[in-house]
């Protein structure tokens, strides 16, 4: 009986001890790092910033655990976590940042603690937010087998998932070669084939992305190797290697699961890399309602299906009613349209209603789809411009979507469209879209001709853009308010002075449209069109009275007018404003652009006050430039001890001009000497060769100085007083000559000019 009860132990043994083991993976997302752990159901927890230490603490109720950091940085590297500590008593680890980070944690499927770390303005004291995921959008949620899926089998051919089950419900097992092929055939004769596939293409897709994310060890079996052929061996699969790419493993993961081969996976279907393009059916935007309706029956009769019997809605009207009005153009009302039943999820329909309005979809549900060979594609570059570094977008898939919209949403969407496009650097595409828009309108309508200004300015032709934009800035036509804007863009990039009618215009504008969705875009370019043509008070007055500007918006705009006033005011305009900046205590918001303001108040010999402006910054000695420009603030203040002390850890020519100018007001000349001749700076070297009395490097230079130190190191002419003949004094007469020679030339060389 002991030895029964001891092999009882000993048998689950290992599972008390893993039972307290906390695993954690990780991944690489692009703009953020990811930390899982595999915490037990219910485990209470708690993220707390360590600012001083740059640190986060991740504490976990129960335990004392065991946390596997082993295989944290395989997949990671360390520019955002520089390493994981696990703290006394085993139940917190410590984060350590590499970066100024924010994090976000939740818990995903209650046994999943997710941490995402990512760069941050935001200091870690403000940046740390907790709480639960948020709702993952219909079509995207991993099916309910996944988890099932996930599961490593252990036996004499490990495995991913369940053990194969012969279920008449689950049609797609039937498929598998390890089933009765009879009775796949029965089952697939009285079903509908494209439910299988359905299915298994979403499993495919739920497995990638949990791989991709960090969620899932992808473990894939390579393929039994063929049969040795007298032919060329080829090259060794990354599969068999075993620092395999865990985003390859997911790849053939997907594949083998969905049966599609890797070009359709790339085709819509599903994206290796933790990115889903959203299918084409659930984007069908021209289907939703038929052209040749009339707009007001078609939304009447969809609105009258939405309240059924005893006025209860149903989902499936109010889904197509929502989908009506976007059809026309109407985002905020599908939304609210929508709010009608919270519970219903509809997040590709909720996405587009803030679109098809021209605004940015605050759930990004269409973020880094542009490459997607869909309609993603176009909804996603209509969400924002790709970024630098993203992949290469699908333009012939944005054309035809693009085309495939209903008329008044390809007016309304194709400026937005062009103006992405060319931010994104896909010029020529901006212009086919153009193109489309003239053939379907007919004549090239005002905002037609606005884009291709704008695009013209962006190819640097100023002269095309300057002329289109005149013309529509005069003309008063609904395009006028942003040709003026544009025009505005010109002159600064082309270093021009802003025509006064278009002052006029942007000031005219900015007062008529302040309330508008433009309003603020407006007012800043009257505001720099005032700073471009040099007129600060005027600007400055316009800062003062913001006009009910949002507050962000009116600190940009005079963050912009002090860097205007420090590149292009005169020494009197700048040190009015500039000066009452300071007085004022006014924080220039940007430390480059406060050192810039140090530098200025240097250059026009107010050391004084460029200490005071350095002292604003938020880091007064951080940056290199900071400690340069306080180094030179102090030694115009004859404090050298002080400026050397700063620039200890500083490199560069000059730091080390600084450096030698220090030892030079402190009295040691031999050492600036020195420090000026590695810099290369010749002309100071010999100067401090000069007081130090070093006449044979100075003799040796090329400079006025050079006679004069030559004739330091001659020795005087011998004169006996009793023997006294006339050669002698010959001698000692030209030798006096020499002299006075050589101090008048020194003197006319080291004269100071006198003032005009």
């Amino acid at each position: 009986m002991i030895r029964i009860a001891f092999l009882i132990l000993l048998s689950v043994w290992p599972l008390v001890l893993s039972a307290q083991t906390v695993t954690v993976r990780s991944g690489e997302h692009g703009e953020f790092t990811r930390l899982v752990l595999t915490v037990p159901a219910g485990t209470k927890w708690a993220l707390s910033p360590d600012a001083e230490r740059n640190q986060l603490g991740l504490e976990l109720d129960g335990g004392p655990y065991e946390f596997d950091t082993s295989s944290v940085f395989d997949r990671i590297g360390t520019g955002r976590i520089r390493d994981l500590v696990v703290a006394e008593g085993g139940r917190q680890l410590d984060i350590a940042l590499a970066c100024q980070c924010e994090a976000e944690a939740f818990v995903l499927r209650n046994t999943m603690l997710v941490v995402d770390i990512s760069a941050s303005e935001v200091p870690l004291a403000q940046a740390v937010r907790t709480g639960p995921k948020p709702p993952e959008p219909r079509g995207l949620r991993p099916s309910s087998v996944v988890l099932d899926l996930s599961r490593v089998r252990i036996a004499d051919g490990p495995r991913i998932g369940p053990e194969p089950v012969r279920d008449p419900g689950l049609s797609y097992l039937a498929q598998r070669v390890d089933l009765d092929p009879t009775a796949a055939a029965l089952d697939r004769a009285d079903r509908d084939p494209s439910v299988a596939r359905d299915l298994g293409n979403q499993i495919a897709a739920d497995l990638a992305i949990a791989a991709t994310q960090g969620l899932l060890d992808p473990a894939v079996t390579p393929p039994p190797a063929p049969a040795p052929k007298l032919v060329e061996p080829a090259p060794k699969s990354r599969s068999a290697s075993p620092a395999a790419d865990p985003g390859e493993q997911a790849r053939q993961l997907a594949a083998g699961m969905s049966g599609l081969d890797h070009k359709t996976l790339q085709k819509g279907r599903i994206s290796i890399g933790g990115d889903t393009c959203l299918p084409d059916s659930s984007l069908a935007l021209a289907t939703w309602a038929k052209p040749d309706d009339d707009p007001n029956l078609a939304l009447a009769k969809r609105r009258s299906a939405v309240f059924g019997e005893f006025d209860r809605i149903g989902e499936e009207a109010l889904l197509s009613y929502a989908k009506t009005l976007i059809y026309y153009g109407f985002g905020a009302e599908a939304r609210s349209v929508l709010s009608l039943q919270p519970e219903v999820e509809a997040p590709v329909v909720t996405a587009l209603s803030y679109l098809v309005d021209g605004d940015g979809d605050p759930m990004a549900l269409f973020s880094r789809q542009a490459h997607c060979e869909g309609p993603a594609a176009l909804w996603s570059v209509l969400f924002q411009a790709p970024p630098s570094g993203s992949p290469q977008i699908a333009e012939s898939a944005i054309l035809r979507s693009f085309e495939a919209l209903p008329k008044h949403l390809r007016t309304y969407l194709g400026p937005i469209l062009v103006e992405h496009l060319a931010t994104a650097g896909y010029p020529d595409t901006a212009r086919d879209v153009l193109r489309r828009m003239q053939r379907m309108e007919g004549q090239e309508t005002d905002s037609i001709a606005l884009g291709k200004a704008q695009l013209a300015l962006r190819d640097g032709d100023p002269v095309e853009a300057g002329k289109r934009l005149q013309d529509l800035s005069i003309a008063g036509g609904p395009e006028a308010a942003r040709a003026v804007a544009a025009a505005i863009d010109l002159a600064e990039a082309t270093d021009a002075p802003v025509p006064t009618r278009i002052v006029e215009l942007s000031d005219a504008f900015a007062t008529e449209l302040r309330n508008s969705e433009d309003g603020p875009k407006l007012w800043q370019a009257h505001v720099r069109s005032l700073l471009i043509n040099g007129h600060f008070d005027t600007a400055f007055n316009e800062l003062d009275s913001p006009h009910g500007m949002p507050p962000e918006i009116a600190e940009t705009m005079r963050q912009t007018a002090m860097r205007f006033l420090v590149d292009k005011a005169a020494d009197v305009t700048f040190l009015k404003f500039a000066t009452r900046a300071l007085a004022d205590g006014e924080n220039p918001g940007q430390d480059a652009l406060g050192i810039a303001i140090a530098e200025r108040f240097l250059d026009l010999g107010l050391a004084d006050s460029a200490v005071q402006q350095l002292d604003t910054l938020s880091e007064p000695t951080s940056a290199p430039e900071a400690r340069i420009a306080r180094a030179r603030a102090l030694l115009a203040l004859d404090r050298p001890e002080e400026a050397e002390i700063i620039l200890i850890g500083q490199r560069g020519d000059e730091v080390a001009r600084l450096r030698a100018e220090a030892r030079s007001q402190m009295g040691d000349h031999v050492f600036a000497k020195s420090i000026f001749a590695d810099a290369g700076k010749t002309s100071e070297a010999v100067t401090s060769a000069w007081l130090s009395g070093d006449w044979q490097d100075v003799a040796e230079s090329d400079t006025a100085l050079a006679p004069a130190a030559e004739l330091m190191q001659q020795d005087p002419p011998a004169f006996d007083p009793a023997r006294v003949s006339l050669a002698g004094v010959d001698a000692v007469f030209d030798a006096s000559i020499r002299s006075r020679e050589t101090l008048r030339t020194l003197l006319d060389a080291t004269a100071i000019p006198p003032n005009p």
